[in-house]
């Protein structure tokens, strides 16, 4: 503790004893008063914290004017706030923490089933979010880095910052930009995670021990997306039509080589309805459609003539037999 900051302290405390602080500055210390009743908080044992008290006893008292029947006495916490200071080096240590501001929160943004939201980020940064979807930012979001997680599907555009890569984590996949429109899947009841450029270039990574992360692959470009198999942690590159996989912003349903069980999936999430798959499907089926913003009783059928599904749709459910599909 420098000569400064023990006179910083001790002015503080006087005025205290005194009644002389201001209504902000009583609330200040009356809270770090308040925090030294825990041994946890100070760091004291109760046997130690007596003998340090017996110590300094006569020396603390004799500066403690009487109060008002209706003011809170702190004889106790005055006694515990002059041993810190005068005895424990560990009494400013817990000043400083007092005195610090309390740690951001996180920020967190959220969509419903059939829901999308458009937010802007603090660094202008556009993020579009799908259906069942959770965004978090990093508490630290825009000093160093631009660090946000993403379960679930959302769309960016990245606002260009050399000097602060943006970063979006999905389980132990990262991806990293400095200012490009890409889109990523990443669901966690899916098995696979996407990552489609539109424009701009895109580096992808898989954390391993210690935190490393480990390039997956060339850096994508416009029209290529990696696909990442979690549980085989398995990837490979693809051409696909970025522009299509992302159309989901305006209502667009786009299908890329999806099996029955990413078909429901989207459809619940979309529609906003409970769809259940009543067995398995007897052929590794996928398929590549789209529909341009087209109501539910309009897709099913379609998909049925061309899956060779059968479906019931009743009571906001959906039951799928795709035995048959082909």
């Amino acid at each position: 503790m420098n000569t400064k900051e023990s006179a910083e302290i001790k002015a503080l405390l006087q005025k205290y004893q005194k009644d002389e602080c201001t209504a902000d500055e009583r609330a200040r210390v009356e809270a770090w008063l308040e925090k030294l009743d825990s041994p946890s908080q100070t760091g004291i044992t109760p046997s130690a914290e007596d003998r340090i008290l017996n110590r300094i006893r006569k020396r603390v008292l004799k500066g403690i004017p009487s109060r008002s029947a209706g003011r809170r006495v702190y004889v106790l916490q005055y006694l515990k706030v002059a041993a810190l200071l005068l005895l424990i080096p560990g009494g400013f240590l817990l000043y400083s923490k007092w005195k610090q501001p309390a740690p951001q929160a996180l920020q967190q943004y959220s969509t419903a089933r059939g829901e999308r939201k458009v937010l802007v980020l603090p660094d202008s940064t556009v993020v579009t979010l799908n259906s069942s979807s959770v965004l978090t930012l990093s508490a630290d979001f825009g000093e160093k880095r631009r660090i946000v997680k993403l379960t679930g599907e959302g769309f960016f555009h990245v606002k260009h910052d050399a000097a602060k890569p943006f970063i979006v984590t999905t389980g132990n996949i990262q991806t990293q930009v400095l200012g490009t429109q890409f889109n990523v899947h990443a669901y966690n009841n899916e098995s696979e995670y996407k990552i489609a450029v539109v424009s701009g270039m895109v580096s992808v990574g898989e954390k391993k021990a210690a935190n490393k992360v480990v390039a997956m692959g060339k850096v994508l470009t416009r029209n290529l997306m990696l696909v990442y198999n979690r549980q085989a942690h398995h990837h490979y590159t693809k051409t696909a039509d970025a522009d299509k996989l992302s159309a989901w912003q305006n209502g667009q349903l786009y299908f890329n080589e999806a099996t029955i069980p990413e078909i429901a999936s989207t459809l619940s999430r979309m529609y906003n309805v409970d769809v259940q798959l009543q067995d398995k499907s007897g052929h590794n089926c996928k398929y590549t459609i789209g529909f341009n913003s087209q109501p539910l009783n309009k897709v099913l059928p379609v998909l049925s003539q061309l899956t060779g599904i059968t479906y019931q749709y009743t009571n906001h459910k959906i039951f799928i037999q795709s035995q048959n599909c082909h």
